[in-house]
């Protein structure tokens, strides 16, 4: 799973131009990688803990808005993630990162 949460991360990085991953020791494909990586770690990390405390949290707002919210909320949790790992690897604008 942190494999394919990995490449995802590389394709958007591709993909989307406000979405970028950077190294600290400079733009190497493997140094991207392991931001990749390191990123997918954090997201995942953060999804697994976070993620369950505000589903429960928001069980009593509207399925509509909820379901707009999920957007919102992941991409939030995206954000915080990029912004977790060290040396600010990766970054995005939040209208990027509900995307």
């Amino acid at each position: 799973m942190w494999a394919v949460s990995t490449l995802t991360m590389l394709l958007l990085a591709g993909i989307l131009p406000d979405f970028r991953l950077r190294s600290a020791d400079g733009d190497s494909a493997t140094d991207i990688a392991v931001t990749a990586a390191f990123g997918a770690g954090a997201f995942g990390l953060l999804s697994a803990l976070v993620w369950p405390l505000l589903v429960r949290l928001l069980l009593l707002v509207p399925a509509l808005v909820l379901g707009l919210l999920v957007f919102f909320l992941n991409g939030a949790l995206l954000w915080l993630a990029l912004h977790v790992t060290p040396v600010e690897r990766g970054t995005a604008a939040p209208e990027t990162a509900v995307v």
